[in-house]
């Protein structure tokens, strides 16, 4: 797909422009063990416990909410978020392609899930590495200020209004298929899967979409 026949790009954050690494130990791990070591169970029962329910919740605004699961779980979550900032990084390529479109004049906005707080953390981690990240933007938008997920209709219709993006011109690369489902519905014309959102996990292609592994694959002439 040429990103260039589009008016504008939207781009996802974690797992797509940066390393879903942090995300899966932070979730699958680092809570299971503060949960555990909080409330004195066994790793295996409270990681069970954790996911379960983080699941029950999968795919609406309350499993991104970052508030909610530090009072839900008792935990000091901005502290464990902290304790592992260093291995937060761009994924391989990123760079590369915003270059790419900021060459070529082509608007893009970061469109992400991710909580308020842990948007800001994240953006000030990378920013470290690289000073310009969030000059390539221009929007910055989480699903919070709309109060509703990427995966539901209501996000779109709310970022349109806000952005004034036309779906039929855009384009969006996520790594999540309920998310690029939910953007298809609405008639988002270009929709870019990441195939490995994790650098320590093997590649997953998502169905139905084009596939690519890293964002500089992206870069056409």
């Amino acid at each position: 797909m040429n990103l260039l026949n589009f008016d504008s790009v939207l781009l996802d954050m974690d797992g797509t422009l940066l390393d879903g690494h942090f995300d899966d130990l932070f979730w699958n791990d680092w809570v299971a063990k503060a949960y555990a070591a909080k409330n004195g169970l066994a790793l295996n029962h409270a990681r069970q416990q954790v996911q379960s329910e983080l699941h029950a919740v999968a795919g609406q605004i309350a499993w991104y909410d970052f508030d909610r699961w530090a009072d839900h779980f008792g935990l000091d979550l901005e502290s464990l978020q902290e304790s592992g900032r260093s291995l937060i990084q761009c994924r391989p390529g990123t760079l590369a392609l915003m270059d790419y479109l900021t060459d070529h004049n082509m608007p893009m906005i970061l469109a992400t899930n991710a909580h308020p707080k842990v948007l800001a953390f994240k953006l000030k981690a990378i920013q470290a590495k690289h000073p310009p990240f969030t000059a390539y933007f221009s929007d910055i938008i989480t699903s919070h200020s709309f109060g509703s997920p990427k995966e539901a209709l209501g996000f779109w219709q709310q970022f349109t209004e806000q952005t004034g993006i036309n779906p039929a011109r855009t384009a969006l690369i996520d790594d999540n298929a309920k998310v690029l489902d939910a953007a298809k519905a609405y008639g988002i014309a270009g929709l870019i899967a990441i195939s490995q959102p994790n650098s320590n996990q093997p590649p997953r292609p998502l169905l139905g979409y084009e596939n690519v592994c890293y964002l500089n694959e992206l870069i056409t002439g």
